[in-house]
């Protein structure tokens, strides 16, 4: 009667322990679905008149797919991530070369990154997001939540 007592205890216990949500193999949707606009490119501040619009990243759940879309260019591919671990993969892009420097330095950071954090901010007083890809421990890009 006691080993039953004993063995009921263990076996609610063990039930009742949260384990972490296991995330997709190959995804972080932390990274998914959101609109992440660029701010600084190898530690420069991208401004208004730097672009036209507003440089921007988005990956999709749906399919792992990556834009990164700058004025009338678009680079598109796919990407993956492991833990803090990522690889954006850049398969094609446009090259109408609205801004030739700024959008070809984009895709190439965007390229070499092996490693992103995700912080968060606050922005005009409401809270929010803001993406930092890395090589290794080098910062590349940093990009808010819209």
């Amino acid at each position: 009667m006691k080993n039953i007592f004993l063995y009921i205890f263990f076996v609610a216990l063990f039930a009742s322990c949260k384990t972490r949500k296991q995330e997709p193999f190959g995804r972080a949707t932390k990274l998914e679905d959101k609109k992440w606009i660029l701010t600084t490119l190898n530690n420069k501040t991208i401004t208004e008149t730097d672009s036209l619009r507003m440089f921007a990243m988005e990956i999709f759940s749906e399919d792992n797919a990556l834009y990164l879309s700058c004025e009338c260019d678009t680079a598109y591919g796919i990407y993956t991530a492991h833990d803090d671990f990522v690889l954006l993969n850049v398969l094609g892009r446009t090259d109408v070369q609205c801004n030739p420097q700024l959008y070809g330095e984009f895709v190439q950071q965007a390229k070499s990154a092996n490693r992103y954090e995700i912080n968060k901010i606050k922005l005009n007083d409401v809270k929010s997001e803001q993406l930092i890809l890395f090589t290794d421990d080098k910062e590349l890009l940093r990009f808010n939540k819209k």
